[in-house]
């Protein structure tokens, strides 16, 4: 549509994004399912997600971070002993004044933002990094070494989610405690193996449901069990994933439909806003609109049912997909 701006690809009509089959689809007491029929249930559902991951459609920043967004919640409150929730976390990215210190929690979220982000995810510098924000830190030199053990485990011929399992072991060989860096790494080196420009986080947002591991005790990186966990994860979170997309796909369709009947000079941009991220501050500056204009723009799009307030809050409110 002419009234968008350039950098939108616009969705007259939602994509017709592939769906996994039901037949692919875990069932019954988990525990009783062997680690080759895990991977096979991986494979179909990853097989589905992956013309997703390397399509690149325009709502793929905002899909992406809304999984990280699950991803973050989940190791914060399981594995970090934090109790923001995915609401206060999405507050403390999305009104986060520059240089404003995340908390703990935050934090999470900001290294799960940073797997779906530009560059290597298995530079040494990197990979220090996410491990501090992790609460998990490594020195530069212990970084160097768990990057040298991840492109041993990260090697093509073997199946992916065990690829993914592997990663997350040789980090734990160099830090024992830091298992959400591990999760973090197994969804890069996930990527990595399948050939997806940019990693999707995936394992962390389910693995911790009870659904993965039959409500039994969940294995660790490592132990008995922990390659099977991995794939029976891995197709749970693809279906998820592919279900997200399929409504990211609708929410972006509307949005695209939405544009014309915008009258603001600066919409294209908060447009781009919306698809690049899961929430969008009505305070934040949008070049071309005025506060009042943005706040207006906003409000408008939510009365065409083309984007949603995420806070129920009548201020500091946040917009997304």
């Amino acid at each position: 549509m002419a009234s968008l701006s350039p950098v939108i690809r616009a969705e007259p009509h939602a994509l017709d994004l592939p769906r996994a089959p039901v037949w692919a689809r875990p069932g019954g007491n988990l525990r009783e399912i062997s680690e080759a029929e895990a991977l096979f249930f991986a494979g179909a559902a990853l097989s589905a997600l992956d013309s997703v991951a390397k399509t690149e459609p325009p709502w793929a920043g905002a899909w992406r971070a809304r999984l990280a967004l699950k991803s973050a919640a989940a190791v914060a409150q399981t594995l970090l002993n934090r109790r923001e929730d995915e609401a206060a976390l999405r507050d403390a990215i999305a009104l986060a004044k520059p240089g404003q210190d995340l908390g703990p929690a935050g934090k999470a979220y900001s290294a799960f933002r940073t797997l779906s982000g530009p560059g290597e995810p298995f530079h040494p510098a990197r990979l220090a990094a996410v491990a501090a924000d992790l609460q998990a830190p490594l020195d530069l030199d212990r970084a160097g070494a768990l990057a040298a053990a991840l492109k041993e485990a990260v090697v093509r011929g073997r199946p992916a989610p065990l690829a993914a399992a592997a990663a997350a072991e040789a980090v734990i060989t160099i830090r024992v405690d830091a298992e959400p860096l591990a999760l973090w790494v197994a969804d890069a080196a996930l990527a990595r193996i399948l050939g997806w420009p940019v990693p999707v986080p995936l394992l962390a947002g389910e693995l911790f449901s009870g659904k993965s591991s039959g409500d039994g005790r969940r294995p660790r990186p490592g132990e008995a069990g922990w390659g099977k966990l991995v794939a029976l994860g891995l197709a749970r979170a693809s279906l998820g994933a592919l279900d997200l997309a399929q409504d990211f796909s609708r929410r972006a369709a509307r949005l695209a439909d939405a544009a014309p009947k915008l009258r603001a000079k600066g919409k294209g941009k908060a447009l781009d806003a919306l698809l690049a991220d899961d929430a969008v501050s009505a305070a934040a500056p949008i070049v071309g609109l005025s506060d009042r204009a943005r706040r207006r723009l906003f409000e408008r799009l939510v009365v065409l049912g083309a984007a949603r307030e995420l806070t129920g809050r009548p201020t500091f409110r946040l917009y997304g997909l």
